[in-house]
């Protein structure tokens, strides 16, 4: 049973022609029953969230929300007060006034007129609050039923403004408003309208004709109402969320000015995503990271990588407090929204000339969501920090300490190295350092080594036979200068990355319409580390299923299927194994057998159709279909779900299976007519292919389906290797 909870305020508007009727209506006489309910064509607008609940108490209280604002006409006699009105005041309030005066009250509806003669829009809002709310901050007492009205007339003084200038509207905008008190929930409903409209016009297409864009935004309405919100709460709750505010800005000061010092970059790692970013970043326009431009990507996401470790590393402390200070913060404005989460309401709009009714779900307030929000917003602004230092100079990045490496060379080459430059400490040839981005000084001459040259090496690089010696060039550290322009990442370099990262790389690379040489060789670069490390977690999930197989003491009739699927694991680790070694390091008789294997292993799925030649889905197929017949021999299913790391039936699996050969065997069917289709001519065959074809598609896509029913539960293998 869910514990019913109402926000502190709800807020709903709409719009329609101006009229000036609806000033005798708001300021009524006594509440008017409506028995006939007359629905807005689709211009109402409430805040996502509004609960059916929510909804109908609006109505019930405020009769006016259900009517279009042209019947108000026949109510311009029904009008009441909220407070005790005379010959000379009314109860509505405005910018300037608390009680518009009678005579001004006619210069009120002129504006109306005229507004309506200009075709612009009329606004009806309706601010309901939450009665205990209201009590909790000293506006409301309970008993008497006594109502602060000019603390909320304030509030709705200071906030109005920003409603119209957020908006757009015209400086000849006004509004008016009227404080309703005989309902169960205390209401504020003001109308808001424009002499000269200065809103965009949009095409409505029930109507057939351009008009006067009604709806606000929801950025806008949502900083409307927080604004009422925070204009309400007592002066000790004002004054503590203003101090939670400071701390908060403190902590984004701190963190920003603290995220790109370039004295103090320590991580080698850091170092190079910092000198990557400012490497990819496009010649023009402007940087921003909250650019979305295919140049700028690749920068975006080194810039990411870098902002990922400074907050885990150097700014955890300020960030971990800034999140702590920001949940505490949001949590106090849980009230503003509707506190009910997964409330099933009807929602209404008009489609067509037809009101559609449809169910939609509540989202409530999730904290979550708008702390993640403000942790985007403060990212946006550490980067856009970093992007400023870069357009002012190029990085100038402390030296991260590289690996001494003397002692790798045989004990001859350090003497030698020694006696040429006694400070040596780490060496490489000019090819290597080039990879890193030094170049050498002027004036430094290159040390000399002896290394051994064999004809030939095996798959480990280790050389057959006697080596031949010859002269190297090769330079100290000390002797080279970084250019951070010349650094490509390596292989190592990559390896900190996890294959999600490496995808987001790879996609943000391919990207960019007219990419370098140096960012093509790149790209290259970036791929074929993704490829390592998808194999790398793939093996790593086979030897996890490998041991927990190991461990299984099967039944007399499941013998068969374990030990198949021991062989096949033993396998799938042989074939990622020789995968892993590079192919100028495998014997022709290796390589023959890695691509029987990836052939044996192949993905039904990832397979191409232009590879789905008879030789290339015969062994899958054999394969899928002996595991097939072993699995239809088990009495004890438990242990597919053991190598699976989910839970699946025995039937589950022998389906998953059944559509895996389904897949090759279509696969193979559309291969086939393509290759007819080459050698044809006759345009009424070829069409008649292309048909077949497309149904083919269409089930493949089925299939698909099938394979990913049930893509939210991830495997607890994939979990641990993760």
């Amino acid at each position: 049973m869910s514990i019913q909870t109402s926000p502190n305020i709800t807020f709903m508007i709409q719009y329609t022609e101006p009229n000036y009727h609806y000033v005798n209506y708001m300021n009524r006489d006594k509440a008017v029953k409506i028995d006939d309910e007359l629905f807005l064509e689709s211009n109402r607008q409430m805040i996502e969230g509004l609960t059916e609940e929510e909804v109908n108490r609006i109505r019930e209280s405020v009769p006016e929300s259900q009517l279009n604002f042209r019947e108000y006409i026949d109510y311009m006699n029904r009008s009441y007060a909220t407070e005790v009105q005379s010959e000379e005041v009314t109860a509505i309030f405005t910018q300037d006034a608390d009680y518009l005066q009678r005579q001004r009250l006619t210069e009120l509806k002129q504006n109306l007129e005229a507004a309506y003669q200009n075709g612009s829009l009329l606004w009806q809002g309706v601010i309901s609050f939450d009665n205990s709310f209201l009590a909790e901050q000293g506006l409301y007492d309970v008993a008497t039923g006594q109502v602060d009205q000019k603390a909320i007339k304030a509030v709705m003084r200071d906030m109005m403004p920003t409603l119209i200038q957020k908006e757009g509207l015209s400086d000849s905008a006004f509004w008016w408003g009227n404080i309703h008190l005989n309902t169960d929930n205390i209401h504020i409903h003001f109308g808001l309208s424009e002499i000269h409209s200065a809103r965009e016009k949009i095409f409505y297409e029930p109507r057939g004709r351009m008009e006067y864009k009604g709806n606000f935004s929801l950025k806008t309405i949502n900083r409307f109402k927080s604004g009422i919100h925070h204009g309400l709460l007592k002066e000790e709750t004002r004054s503590n969320l203003i101090r939670k505010e400071q701390i908060l800005a403190n902590l984004k000061t701190n963190l920003i000015q603290s995220v790109y010092q370039e004295d103090k970059i320590r991580s080698a790692a850091e170092k190079k995503f910092l000198e990557q970013a400012y490497n990819h970043l496009p010649n023009h326009g402007k940087w921003r990271y909250g650019s979305n431009a295919k140049d700028f990507a690749v920068s975006k996401f080194f810039l990411d990588r870098y902002l990922d470790s400074y907050l885990q590393h150097a700014g955890a402390p300020a960030y971990q407090e800034f999140l702590e200070e920001t949940r505490e913060f949001l949590e106090t404005y849980k009230g503003v929204y509707s506190a009910e989460k997964n409330q099933v309401y009807e929602k209404l709009r008009k489609m067509d000339g037809k009101m559609i009714r449809s169910l939609t779900e509540s989202k409530g307030y999730d904290l979550e969501h708008h702390v993640a929000r403000r942790v985007l917003d403060l990212r946006e602004r550490l980067a856009n920090k970093i992007l400023k230092s870069f357009k002012e100079s190029e990085p100038q990045l402390r030296d991260v300490q590289l690996e001494k490496n003397l002692e790798n060379f045989s004990p001859l080459n350090q003497k030698k190295l020694l006696e040429q430059l006694p400070t040596a400490t780490v060496v490489k040839s000019l090819k290597d350092w080039q990879k890193l981005g030094y170049f050498i000084k002027d004036g430094e001459e290159a040390l000399e080594i002896t290394k051994p040259v064999y004809a030939a090496y095996d798959k480990y690089g280790r050389g057959i036979g006697r080596p031949e010696f010859v002269k190297e060039s090769v330079y100290d550290i000390s002797q080279l200068r970084e250019d951070i322009q010349l650094k490509v990442l390596t292989l190592k370099d990559l390896s900190l990355l996890s294959s999600s990262q490496l995808t987001d790389l790879v996609d943000a690379a391919k990207g960019k319409a007219q990419p370098s040489e140096k960012e093509r060789r790149e790209l290259g670069i970036y791929r074929y580390a993704l490829k390592l490390s998808q194999l790398e977690a793939r093996q790593k999930a086979l030897q996890v299923s490998q041991k927990l197989l190991d461990q299984v003491q099967p039944l007399e009739s499941d013998q068969p299927f374990v030990e198949f699927k021991k062989q096949s694991l033993t396998q799938e680790l042989q074939v990622i194994q020789l995968q892993l070694i590079p192919n100028y390091k495998l014997s022709e008789k290796e390589q023959l057998l890695e691509q029987r294997l990836k052939n044996q292993f192949a993905d039904s799925v990832d397979l191409p159709i232009s590879k789905a030649t008879p030789d290339r889905i015969q062994l899958p197929i054999r394969h899928l279909r002996a595991e097939l017949s072993l699995v239809k021999q088990m009495k004890d299913g438990s242990i597919l779900s053991l190598l699976r790391g989910s839970k699946i039936s025995k039937q589950e699996y022998i389906e998953e299976l059944q559509t895996k050969v389904s897949i090759f065997q279509l696969k193979h069917q559309i291969y086939k007519r393509n290759q007819q289709m080459n050698h044809l001519s006759d345009v009424a065959a070829i069409k008649e292919l292309r048909s077949a074809n497309a149904q083919s598609f269409s089930e493949l896509k089925d299939l698909y389906a099938v394979l990913q029913g049930d893509g939210k539960k991830q495997s607890q293998i994939t979990e641990a290797v993760s």
